[in-house]
């Protein structure tokens, strides 16, 4: 469970970008995004999704174990997020690197993960420009993410 759990968070750390372009958005990803309301409605579904997904959800075991495990579960990763976008939350964990070193996350899982969170987003009708922003930035994280 540790494994994909901190590979959530891993794909959710992209999510620190904030525009201050002048010309581009305004405000954090977080605020683009609608605040904690949109964070919980991104968050319950993309792990109601990874966990009905056969290529990672065995990883995802422990999560779903109980009702009151999978609630704790999503609001630790909505509190990730939330820092992530820019948001008021404040989320304490390892660098991603060291989370999954000897891990052994595989460039599949962490693919089917990520589209997983992109059917997410196209489902729950997130503006293409904040998409494209979250799902630019996951690309970095492959190599602190997938195991050696």
């Amino acid at each position: 469970m540790r494994k994909i759990t901190i590979t959530v968070c891993g794909l959710l750390a992209a999510l620190t970008l904030t525009a201050n372009a002048a010309d581009g958005p305004k405000g954090t990803l977080y605020e683009r995004l609608g605040g904690m309301p949109a964070v919980r409605a991104v968050v319950d579904d993309f792990v109601t999704r990874i966990l009905a997904d056969n290529r990672v959800n065995h990883w995802f075991a422990h999560a779903a174990s109980s009702p009151e495990t999978a609630a704790a579960y999503k609001t630790k990763l909505a509190d990730f997020v939330c820092q992530a976008a820019g948001g008021p939350c404040k989320y304490e964990g390892k660098d991603m690197a060291a989370a999954h070193q000897g891990r052994d996350i595989t460039p599949e899982a962490f693919d089917a993960v990520v589209g997983d969170l992109t059917a997410t987003l196209a489902k729950l009708k997130v503006p293409e420009a904040e998409q494209k922003q979250l799902l630019a930035l996951l690309g970095p994280l492959k190599t602190a993410v997938v195991g050696k």
